[in-house]
């Protein structure tokens, strides 16, 4: 397995669970992302940062994408 930096942009996000390991968002093209830790609740909109190459992970290994 080889190292892959991160690429990350700011999105706006629908935060669907808060875990002791950080909140779980829904991004606006439905990839479920954690965004660590937040001061918020369930089905607010947040600002955050989201790397796009786990975006693009779960979008190949989902063969109905």
């Amino acid at each position: 397995m080889f190292y892959t930096a991160p690429e990350e942009t700011t999105e706006w996000v629908k935060v669907i669970a808060v875990t002791d390991s950080g909140c779980i968002a829904e991004t606006m093209d439905g990839f479920a992302v954690n965004i660590g830790p937040c001061q918020t609740e369930e089905g607010e909109m947040v600002i955050a940062v989201v790397d796009q190459k786990v975006k693009e992970r779960a979008a190949a290994m989902n063969p109905t994408n």
